[in-house]
């Protein structure tokens, strides 16, 4: 290379290391390798590494590696891909498709735009869930038509697929303790473990049967795009597939739809992930890959994590890419371990509101115990910042009930809440959530952290509400039949963005009806598991 790494990355970041004119150059990087986006074009190189499963540490290595991606990366884009180009030495410093001797090889790519991804429009609420049922029948045609032979199999026996689990947790051992809790660590280390142990037969028995095959291999939501003008197959287009490891590419295709599936979760689409799922499974008529999809779901979060965790200590990396880098390798780890788990003991937030009572309280400790998750109450959690005991009346305590008071009750409740969640514990918060601010703060944590969750609210006759909040006694609030009216008038309308997560109930019955009603509720949240998991079990 005619220069070292940094150097070139700052020479190819130059408007001048372009064979057009542009006016400005976007740099996107990986652990792996970088890109530069200017015009109507992106450029692609390798970064000169050796990891133990990719070799980049040559030129000739490192050229054949730009053949390969853009052979492979055809099948599914084929007018995206325009070849490899060389990168050449010039006075002004090194540039893109110039005469001379190559030091170093580009793939040629015409630009994307971002609007188009698949994470743009999940991330903007603007993706109609035909695309995912259309998406998911497309590579279901894909992965049928796809390359097969023994030697594609062998990589899909017992073996292989435990070396590629084992081989990733071990290379993201050093991660303990920055991106993963030692606790998490150690339950999906032994969690992954007794999921290869229950699924080795089915695993065994699809790779002597020939099912995997050649796939795409990195399916996330940034690699997928829509161009609702194109003519098909053009229109949906597949992009940045594996093409630096056969042992990541040859793989059961349910690996390889997992990625979306996790990708979807992780992007706080759990309802999405479970459309394109069906509409894959549906079209393949793979039912019995069902099996398999939370193991590998929960390989391919763990494949993010350590991926997102390598660059986050990359010195060339900018500081706030790294930083964005470590909440996602957090959230993909947590995820990983919730995959593996039943949804009964997966890591997960539960947000119990309403007014005062509405018997929030009561259901939210009841929800708890059947979940098996710890309570954070704003009540209790608002006295203990102004130090006095949770049963001791607080309504003659200046500003104890200030808004600014109830500004920190809610943050120091956020807090707890992420560190238990950071554990991989179970959370039921139990407050009013009167207004969008804190419903949106807590919900943005479970997305950032990848577990899921759900917002109940409680509702009930005022009658009773006057009934209930006469005959307390002894409780952590001081909530009486004024507070009641005055936090009613004062109640913010849900957004869209929580409307989605909200689910209201009416608490007229018992502590133990109300639990049996909020079950499937639960399980659509994938807080609890289903009846018909329940059943299988």
């Amino acid at each position: 290379m005619c220069v070292d790494f940094p150097a070139l990355l700052a020479q190819l970041s130059q408007p001048r290391a372009f064979p057009r004119p542009v006016d400005r150059v976007e740099v996107h990087q990986t652990h792996i390798s970088a890109v530069f986006v200017a015009g109507e074009w992106a450029y692609k190189i390798r970064k000169p590494v050796k990891l133990p499963f990719l070799d980049f540490s040559t030129l000739d290595l490192r050229h054949h590696d730009c053949d390969e991606e853009v052979r492979l990366n055809r099948r599914l884009a084929k007018s995206i891909y325009l070849g490899v180009v060389p990168i050449v030495q010039t006075p002004d410093g090194c540039r893109f498709e110039g005469e001379g001797p190559a030091v170093e090889w580009a793939v040629k790519m015409r630009r994307l735009p971002e609007v188009a991804s698949l994470q743009s429009q999940v991330l903007a609420g603007t993706l109609p869930t035909e695309k995912l049922v259309d998406l998911g029948e497309r590579l279901a045609v894909f992965h049928r038509t796809a390359r097969r032979d023994a030697y594609i199999s062998s990589f899909g026996r017992f073996a292989g697929v435990a070396l590629n689990l084992r081989q990733n947790l071990e290379l993201a051992r050093n991660q303990v303790g920055q991106m993963v809790s030692t606790a998490v660590w150690e339950r999906l280390v032994t969690r992954q473990e007794q999921v290869l142990q229950k699924l080795q037969p089915l695993i065994e028995a699809r790779a002597a049967r020939g099912i995997p095959c050649e796939t795409h291999g990195d399916l996330h939501l940034d690699h997928v795009y829509f161009f609702p003008d194109e003519v098909s197959p053009d229109d949906v287009v597949m992009v940045d597939c594996i093409e630096f490891n056969e042992r990541f590419r040859y793989t059961d295709p349910i690996a390889d739809i997992a990625f979306l599936v996790m990708d979807l979760k992780f992007h706080g689409r759990r309802d999405l992930a479970r459309t394109f799922a069906e509409a894959y499974l549906r079209a393949s008529g793979d039912e019995e890959g069902r099996q398999l999809l939370p193991l590998y779901a929960g390989y391919r979060a763990a494949v993010r994590g350590k991926v997102e965790g390598m660059l986050q200590v990359e010195p060339e990396v900018p500081a706030h890419e790294r930083e964005q880098a470590r909440l996602r390798a957090r959230g993909h780890w947590l995820l990983a371990l919730g995959e593996l788990l039943p949804a009964g003991e997966r890591p997960g937030l539960l947000l119990v509101g309403g007014l005062p009572g509405t018997g929030k309280s009561t259901l939210a400790r009841s929800l708890a115990q059947t979940l098996g998750a710890e309570v954070i109450r704003t009540d209790v959690v608002r006295k203990q910042l102004a130090g006095i005991a949770p049963e001791s009346s607080g309504k003659d305590l200046p500003g104890l009930y200030s808004p600014e008071m109830t500004t920190r009750t809610y943050g120091a409740m956020l807090s707890q809440a992420e560190e238990a969640l950071w554990q991989g514990r179970r959370v039921v918060v139990d407050a009013t959530f009167s207004r969008e601010e804190p419903r949106r703060e807590f919900l943005n944590l479970a997305d950032r952290l990848a577990v899921p969750v759900g917002l109940l609210l409680c509702e009930a006759p005022e009658g009773l509400i006057r009934e209930r909040l006469a005959s307390r006694r002894g409780d952590a609030s001081d909530a009486d039949w004024e507070v009641y009216r005055q936090a009613r008038d004062l109640w913010e309308p849900l957004s869209s963005f929580s409307s989605r997560r909200r689910h209201t109930i009416v608490t007229a019955a018992s502590p133990e009806i109300l639990v049996s009603q909020c079950r499937p509720i639960l399980a659509e949240w994938e807080l609890a598991e289903s009846s018909t998991a329940a059943d299988g079990e």
